[in-house]
């Protein structure tokens, strides 16, 4: 009989996975993720870059390894413009299923560890300073303009909004304004990590007003953002049902484990904690579909077979080369 924790990552979804090509050091690129993913009989990941859209390297990721998806996004931080509808749109275009709000370069981000960025991992290149992006206008109340075209672009392409490193106030508002605008896929990004971990009966009004929640193992089981036991979790989830969660590893810091095993790591101490199995596998794939706006019953594609080039010319003819 297969164990369960390595049964619930058959058919599952990474929502929120950090690979290389990036800014900062990765330990695992997207291929060698996909690898990983389809050993584990994963359906796929959600690829998340701070700076740049991940589209075309999903394009290509599943060109190379059609038994398991990579799903395209973009992160609107200073990198692409910041709140910019423009990029929100052509990524959109491009396939990208997640925009995610600004997330190392948010305003809330640098206030709250009193940094900008993530000084204290070391990007790879150096970049110019930036004020923190929000969402707010200078009064610190109304949402700007921009913000309210991206919820009506990603309303209008049915695909999810999350809320990347937003303060809780900026979330509330964001939320408000992407229901009245029209987006039934909202997702509230990593609830159980120190910038945005939200008490439990926020969590519960916001999935009242119809918002997904996002936790991640990172915070369970990463050396670098340690800082929740799972028992803590395990009482979120049970009380919750697994209703309205998903779950992500949001992993790729050089000294955290893989992905796929990262996902294990929590998913076995969450069941060895009681949490029923029937409420991870909600969080692992189906309300992951949901909110990705994927079709259920999910089964691997096999490989194309590969014809060689016929010598023939486009009539069957023979070709000039003789």
């Amino acid at each position: 009989m297969e164990r369960p924790d390595l049964a619930l990552l058959r058919g599952a979804i990474d929502m929120h996975a950090h690979t290389s090509p990036a800014l900062f050091k990765r330990h695992i690129d997207d291929a060698a993720l996909a690898e990983s993913a389809s050993d584990y009989g994963m359906r796929g990941f959600v690829l998340k870059d701070h700076d740049s859209s991940t589209t075309g390297r999903a394009y290509y990721v599943n060109r190379m390894y059609p038994g398991v998806q990579s799903i395209g996004a973009v992160v609107l931080n200073r990198s692409v413009g910041g709140l910019n509808p423009y990029v929100a749109e052509a990524a959109i275009q491009y396939g990208a299923r997640v925009v995610w709000m600004p997330s190392n370069h948010s305003k809330h981000h640098a206030e709250y560890f009193a940094m900008p960025d993530y000084p204290q991992f070391g990007r790879l290149q150096k970049q110019l300073p930036g004020e923190g992006v929000t969402v707010f206008e200078e009064d610190g109340r109304t949402l700007k303009p921009e913000a309210r075209t991206i919820c009506e672009i990603v309303a209008e392409n049915d695909v999810a909004l999350a809320t990347g490193h937003l303060s809780l106030a900026e979330i509330t508002a964001l939320h408000h304004a992407a229901r009245e605008a029209g987006v039934t896929r909202f997702i509230v990004t990593h609830a159980n990590w120190s910038l945005c971990k939200l008490d439990l009966e926020v969590q519960k009004r916001l999935i009242a007003d119809g918002a997904t929640i996002e936790y991640v193992a990172s915070s369970c089981v990463s050396p670098i953002f340690w800082e929740q036991q799972p028992e803590e979790l395990a009482r979120w989830i049970v009380e919750l049902k697994g209703e309205h969660l998903v779950l992500g590893s949001d992993l790729g810091q050089y000294a955290g484990p893989p992905h796929p095993e990262g996902l294990r790591m929590l998913l076995a101490a969450l069941l060895e904690l009681d949490v029923p199995y029937e409420y991870l596998e909600k969080m692992t794939t189906h309300n992951c579909e949901q909110v990705l706006g994927l079709e259920p019953n999910w089964s691997p594609v096999a490989p194309a077979a590969v014809t060689p080039p016929s010598p023939a010319g486009p009539e069957g003819s023979a070709s000039p080369r003789g």
